[in-house]
């Protein structure tokens, strides 16, 4: 028994010389917790656990984290399973887009979230004409910061059942620094509100390399626009090229203050070429809008003018 009791001791303290005197062992608890939580990947925790494993004193400090990691590799693979695929394809993917018969619940949302801060190579997300609401935009989007989907170009959430809270949650991501690429989005049939567009229009003017803004038939009214073009500097939207924002309960008021921003050279690129999705020769830039017909010849006038500077095009 004794001898047993002095074996058991004998590899306590190997475990805890291997920690005091290896290449980790200056390093604290909370110190071991910031490093696995940087190779902490739900979709792939091999990376993890592997580090865990080389040297017998890691096991105790990292075993809240590992445990943890678990739990969302476990979610992530559930996840997975429900869209039709592994956890191996979906870090594959460039493109995502979960067919319309799949339920995702705020919980999956979640769940998405924190995969896709670990996909670095998806470019394209569409969660067009999903029951997200509010809750699963919040979902998603609460674990993207700083960095994360860096290849993203094209982010489709149309028609998502998604309010003012919703447009909120996601001005709050891309104000982290999410998506820094976004080139397209796709926010439209979503009563956003002027609300939702004026939490938008702060960060959306701030990417580079935003191409086109799909956000008509959003119940935006005149302030919403207001807030969209107020206060325009050199680079704000410099890449923009594309606006939808037909369908909306805009007046002459709104149409006037985006006039104003035209005018004062604000939106340099955007132009009249393809505002509208069919016909566009035969369609206004403020097209099923509350704005008169001269207000709206005026806004087209001045797009096209654009076009035959040679701006925008």
């Amino acid at each position: 028994m004794a001898a047993r009791a002095t074996r058991s001791a004998s590899h306590t303290a190997r475990a805890t010389e291997a920690v005091v005197t290896g290449p980790l062992g200056a390093l604290s608890h909370d110190e071991l917790g910031v490093i696995v939580d940087g190779l902490a990947d739900p979709l792939q925790p091999v990376v993890a656990v592997a580090l865990s494993s080389t040297c017998l004193g890691l096991r105790t400090p990292l075993e809240a984290a590992l445990e943890v990691l678990k739990e969302q590799h476990e979610r992530a693979a559930a996840l997975c399973r429900k869209m039709g695929m592994s956890c191996v394809e979906l870090v594959i993917l460039d493109e995502l887009e979960p067919h319309l018969t799949i339920s995702l619940t705020a919980e999956d949302m979640a769940t998405l979230g924190m995969c896709l801060a670990k996909l670095p190579r998806l470019r394209d997300l569409s969660l067009t004409h999903s029951t997200l609401s509010d809750a699963g935009i919040q979902a998603l989007c609460g674990n993207l910061d700083h960095g994360a989907l860096p290849s993203i170009v094209i982010l489709c959430l149309s028609a998502s059942e998604c309010g003012p809270v919703g447009a909120e949650a996601l001005a709050a991501a891309l104000g982290r620094g999410a998506m820094p690429k976004l080139r397209d989005l796709y926010f439209y049939d979503n009563a956003i509100g002027n609300r939702g567009l004026t939490a938008l229009a702060i960060p959306l003017r701030k990417l580079p390399f935003l191409r086109k803004v799909s956000i008509f038939n959003c119940e935006i009214g005149d302030d919403g626009v207001a807030s969209l073009v107020a206060d325009l500097g050199k680079d704000d939207f410099r890449a923009l090229e594309r606006l939808f924002v037909h369908s909306n309960p805009i007046t002459d008021a709104g149409a006037a203050k985006f006039l104003a921003a035209l005018d004062a050279g604000g939106l340099p690129k955007l132009n009249s070429s393809g505002q509208q999705p069919i016909n566009p020769d035969n369609h206004s830039f403020f097209d099923h809008c509350n704005v008169s017909a001269s207000a709206e010849r005026a806004v087209d006038d001045a797009l096209k003018k654009r076009v035959g500077r040679g701006v925008g095009v």
